[in-house]
């Protein structure tokens, strides 16, 4: 910052004691915030002594990593507060100055009322960040805006002194100086005494504003539209698909143990941080029932850097959960006629699901399905050649990729014949992917992980 006369520049650095940082200042033009957290005030006002208040911070748009850095942003909010038990209001955080809004800023708006519906109208709420400069109004930013609005299909959305609200963290920025023994002379300290000041008030308005003028919440996870089936698709395809690795894995061993009959159970285990798996680094194998498993060595990943090694972040594979595998006895009672007819139909609807998510404007490029196949057929490949014995494995390697090739297969003729595939239907093809139990046990192993992760990623203001 600039103080003085003479203009004198300092560099000032705040360290709090929340020493879980989920910024990154050192790319400029990159959105600051990298990952959602919570902030939990306990309000000591006397019509709300006790009650808490969370906020919480989101990565911005508008990130010069391009479009696809802003989806993946958004993708990320919409999947957190999906996992919270209700949302009472919606900030857009904006800047006086901006006389041009683009067009991913109006996608913002379109997806977020797609994903939350149009009750979400009524809770939008507008602030104002860095304003003293545009005397505490939304300055050059109000007439973009309100054209915006008017843009959209839904005209709900109030734009009025009412719901908007004007700040400064000049007063901040003068706290953290003051603490780095930098010193302001009268005038100064007046300027930043009237912006706390002016600042403050705001805040005890916005927060009387969602405690008298909305009277209830809403709950993310009970929205029923396209923007929340793509996500519980891309968070039920790591299930899907090593439910159907687990099942080609006891076919194998059905048809080459006729004497001796066991099984694999697979055991998904919660894990309570933000984890990957390193493709790079060595990793353990270890032998079950004649076949050979790859170990998830779990390495901390947080903000997109590795805390375990120094590989490439994009040589990292996030996971929300562990799995283990047991040897077991217990046979399923299901024919192998059934057993197959369960294979298939989950391959078909995982390549239904492809489908949906790449004609409701997602990308090939980033089919979670096809990933995954490749990445375990990668794993099997990489055990046949470390591995003596790996008959079992080199079979399981070959049924994978037939399976894969009638997963793409069924793509193909999905667009080929440009197949549409009705909202309701996808729903109902989500609950029946439910109703497998092996899919259930990871999906609640990946439920429990994001309450972890609200709980991770959240700090406790002192009061």
């Amino acid at each position: 910052m600039t103080t003085g006369d003479n203009f004198e520049e300092h560099l000032v650095k705040f360290e709090g004691k929340d020493d879980l940082s989920n910024e990154d200042h050192e790319h400029l033009g990159q959105s600051v915030t990298q990952h959602c957290k919570s902030y939990v005030f306990t309000l000591t006002d006397e019509r709300s002594r006790g009650r808490k208040l969370r906020i919480v911070d989101t990565p911005g748009i508008g990130d010069t990593r391009g479009s696809s850095q802003d989806d993946a942003n958004l993708q990320h909010i919409l999947t957190y507060i999906n996992n919270l038990t209700h949302l009472n209001a919606i900030c857009i955080l904006l800047k006086p100055n901006n006389a041009r809004l683009n067009v991913f800023f109006r996608s913002c708006f379109m997806q977020l009322i797609d994903m939350l519906s149009e009750n979400i109208c009524d809770k939008i709420i507008f602030c104002f960040t860095n304003s003293r400069p545009a005397f505490y109004t939304p300055g050059n930013t109000a007439t973009p805006l309100k054209a915006l609005l008017q843009s959209l299909p839904i005209k709900t959305i109030s734009f009025k002194q009412e719901n908007t609200f004007c700040f400064d963290s000049e007063s901040f920025r003068y706290l953290v100086a003051r603490r780095n023994k930098i010193v302001f002379n009268d005038i100064e300290e007046q300027v930043y005494y009237d912006s706390w000041q002016k600042s403050s008030k705001e805040s005890g308005r916005l927060i009387a504003y969602i405690r008298t003028k909305i009277s209830t919440g809403i709950d993310p996870n009970q929205s029923y539209s396209v923007k929340q089936a793509q996500l519980k698709i891309y968070l039920m395809s790591r299930p899907i698909l090593e439910s159907m690795r687990n099942i080609l894995r006891n076919i194998i061993l059905s048809n080459v143990s006729k004497s001796r009959k066991v099984s694999l159970k697979l055991y998904p285990k919660t894990i309570r941080s933000p984890i990957a798996i390193c493709l790079k680094c060595p990793r353990e194998s270890i032998k079950i029932a004649e076949f050979w498993f790859t170990m998830d060595k779990l390495h901390v990943f947080i903000n997109n850097k590795c805390r375990t090694c120094q590989c490439d972040p994009s040589d990292h594979y996030p996971i929300d959960y562990e799995l283990v595998y047991k040897q077991t006895d217990d046979l399923s009672s299901k024919s192998e006629n059934d057993i197959m007819n369960m294979l298939n139909d989950l391959c078909k609807t995982s390549a239904e699901f492809a489908h949906f998510l790449l004609e409701s404007g997602g990308s090939s490029e980033h089919d979670p399905f096809l990933l995954g196949w490749k990445r375990m057929i990668q794993e099997e490949d990489d055990i046949c050649a470390k591995k003596c014995s790996y008959e079992l494995n080199f079979k399981l390697m070959q049924e994978l990729q037939q399976l894969k090739d009638g997963y793409e297969k069924t793509k193909r003729e999905m667009a080929r014949r440009k197949e549409s595939i009705e909202l309701v239907d996808v729903y109902k093809k989500i609950e029946n992917m439910s109703k497998c139990e092996m899919i259930e046990l990871q999906m609640v192993a990946i439920r429990e992980w994001h309450k972890n992760m609200i709980i991770y990623y959240e700090y406790e203001v002192p009061t």
